[in-house]
């Protein structure tokens, strides 16, 4: 917000923040992403006449409309809706899918939007680039996960041909008293998939005890962590790992497909046929 403050005070134009900047002022978590500098602050105009040479601050160009919010009653930046269409052009899908998600989390202070939204809006949107990846990411993502990195986690196993794991999928606790959501599931063989980001000692023990409970219920319990997913080598290896799992349950070979691009998984003439069936 300094930053934001001190460009505007900068020049007499208003200034309209996007981008990584307006995930930044709308307090979401910002997708892996090397073309843009998150040093300067980000600012979209219709008009190239618009541009001006402000220190710290890079323009962008787009041709449509796109709506805008006030943030603290003094900065304006792009609605979160045009931003993440906006973004298409920039991230690769498995970014832009990881962007979709983290805007809708579980966590009602951290969930921005729902997919129907974001669905309505692009049904809105005149033609832009990187629309098609926007109906790609929407295809793929989900709503109510709790950070980027099980959202990565949720694309490897897809990307090998087994199944899409659900999301936070509810267990009910052994005393009847709420339940247990797991990161990732495969309820049909109660095999869960849980992604462990490294935590305090305390923390830790609550874990443990949770995996015990759930394992006395009879699911199986896979820790998944940074490394299994940093690059394609681990990722094989992590569905390896899930693979035999669900051998384990089911009694029958689970083989592994070639790697597959999110683009493949997310083609809309397979998602149509599979839901005609």
């Amino acid at each position: 917000m300094g930053l934001c403050l001190e460009a505007m005070a900068r020049t007499r134009n208003d200034l309209v923040f996007d981008l990584c900047t307006a995930l930044e002022l709308q307090s979401v978590e910002l997708p892996w992403d090397e073309r843009l500098n998150k040093d300067v602050c980000h600012v979209a105009v219709n008009d190239d006449r618009a541009k001006t040479d402000i220190r710290g601050v890079r323009f962008h160009r787009y041709a449509g409309a796109f709506d805008t919010v006030l943030v603290d009653g003094r900065i304006r930046c792009v609605s979160l809706p045009d931003v993440w269409m906006h973004y298409a052009a920039v991230l690769s899908l498995e970014e832009l899918v990881v962007l979709t998600d983290g805007l809708m989390r579980r966590d009602r202070r951290l969930r921005r939007l729902t997919l129907e939204r974001l669905s309505n809006d692009l049904a809105q949107a005149t033609g832009f680039r990187g629309i098609r990846r926007c109906r790609q990411a929407l295809r793929l993502a989900r709503e109510g996960t709790d950070s980027s990195y099980e959202t990565r986690v949720r694309l490897v196993p897809m990307r090998y041909g087994l199944p899409c794991p659900e999301v936070n999928h509810p267990v009910p606790k052994e005393n009847g008293k709420g339940c247990y959501y797991l990161d990732m599931a495969y309820p049909q063989w109660k095999i869960a998939l849980e992604y462990d980001g490294g935590h305090h000692r305390m923390q830790w023990k609550e874990d443990n005890r949770r995996r015990e409970e759930l394992e006395r219920l009879g699911w199986i319990i896979i820790k998944v962590f940074y490394e299994d997913v940093r690059d394609v080598e681990s990722q094989e290896k992590l569905a390896w790992r899930i693979a035999v799992r669900i051998e384990q349950v089911t009694g029958k070979p689970v083989p592994l497909t070639p790697r597959r691009t999110l683009e493949w998984l997310a083609d809309g003439r397979r998602w149509r046929y599979a839901a005609s069936r």
